[in-house]
C-alpha cells in the first residue's frame, strides 16, 4: 500500500529528485557506460562515414535510421529494462512506493534518465552528421515523430520486459529477441517495396520508425499506398498499438516485489 497523495509541487520535486539522483548512477555504472552510451555512439560515428555521402536521400536517411534506432534499442530499452529489473531487485521500487511519490512518478523517475541519455547521444549525432555531410531532412516533423514514437516504443516494451526478467543478469538474455527484431525491421523494412501485403511488415516493432525515417527525408508520406491510404497511417498505427499492448500487459503483470 502507498501512503497518501503528496501535494503537486512536492511530487513534482520528489521525482525531480529521484531523477536526478538515478542519472548519476547511471553514469557511474560501468557496464552502462559501455553497452548503452559509449557502444551506440561508435556505431553510429561508424554508420555516418560508412555510408557513401551523395544525393541518394535513402542512403542518407538510413545513416540516421541506424543511429536512431540503436539508440531506441540499446540506449533506452536495454538500459530501462535493466534499471527496472535492478531497482526491482534491490527493493528500491518497493521501499520507494512509501516515500509519497505516486507509483507513475517512480517509474518516470526511474526510466527518465535514459531519455536523457539518449537525446544527449542524438545531439552528438546530429554534430557528427552535419560534419560528415548527411543533409537535414526534407520534412523535420517525421524526424520528430519518430523520435518520440521509437522512445515511447522502448520505454513500454522496457515496462514488459521487465515482468518477465527475474533479475538484472538475466536482463541481458531477455531484452536481446526485441532489441535484434527492432534494430533489423527499423533497418530492412523501409527499403522493402510498399507493394500490397508488404505494406504489413511495418507492423514489425521498429520498422515504423525506420519508415517515419525515410519519409523525413524523401518526403514520400502522404501519397497513397496500395490500398488507397495515406502512408503516414500505417507506421503511427503501428507505434501506437505496440505501445498501448505493452502498457496493457505490464499493467496487468508488473509486480514490485523482487522475482524469483
Amino acid at each position: 500500500m502507498t501512503t497518501a497523495a503528496a501535494p503537486r509541487h512536492t511530487q513534482f520535486s520528489r521525482v525531480l529528485a529521484l531523477t536526478t539522483t538515478e542519472l548519476q548512477l547511471l553514469l557511474r555504472n560501468k557496464t552502462v557506460a559501455v553497452s548503452s552510451i559509449l557502444l551506440p555512439l561508435a556505431l553510429g560515428l561508424f554508420w555516418a562515414y560508412s555510408f557513401p555521402a551523395g544525393e541518394d536521400l535513402r542512403m542518407q536517411a538510413m545513416v540516421v535510421t541506424l543511429q536512431l534506432i540503436v539508440v531506441v534499442g540499446m540506449g533506452v530499452y536495454v538500459t530501462a529494462t535493466t534499471t527496472l529489473v535492478a531497482r526491482r531487485h534491490a527493493r528500491v521500487l518497493k521501499r520507494m512506493r512509501t516515500s509519497g511519490i505516486s507509483d507513475r512518478g517512480l517509474l518516470t523517475a526511474t526510466l527518465a534518465p535514459t531519455v536523457v541519455l539518449a537525446l544527449g547521444q542524438l545531439v552528438v549525432f546530429a554534430v557528427i552528421n552535419t560534419v560528415s555531410g548527411v543533409p537535414l531532412p526534407v520534412e523535420p516533423l517525421w524526424l520528430v515523430v519518430a523520435i518520440a514514437g521509437g522512445f515511447a516504443l522502448a520505454l513500454t516494451a522496457a515496462l514488459a520486459t521487465a515482468v518477465v526478467t527475474p533479475s538484472p543478469e538475466r536482463a541481458q538474455i531477455t531484452t536481446l529477441p526485441f532489441t535484434f527484431v527492432v534494430l533489423g525491421a527499423a533497418a530492412v523494412v523501409p527499403l522493402v517495396p510498399a507493394d500490397g501485403v508488404l505494406q504489413a511488415l511495418v507492423a514489425v516493432p521498429g520498422a515504423a520508425v525506420g519508415t517515419l525515417v525515410q519519409a523525413a527525408y524523401t518526403g514520400e508520406m502522404w501519397g497513397g499506398d496500395a490500398f488507397g491510404i495515406p502512408a503516414v497511417v500505417f507506421p503511427l498505427l503501428a507505434l501506437s498499438v505496440w505501445a498501448q499492448v505493452f502498457v496493457w500487459f505490464a499493467r496487468k503483470r508488473f509486480r514490485w516485489d523482487p522475482r524469483h
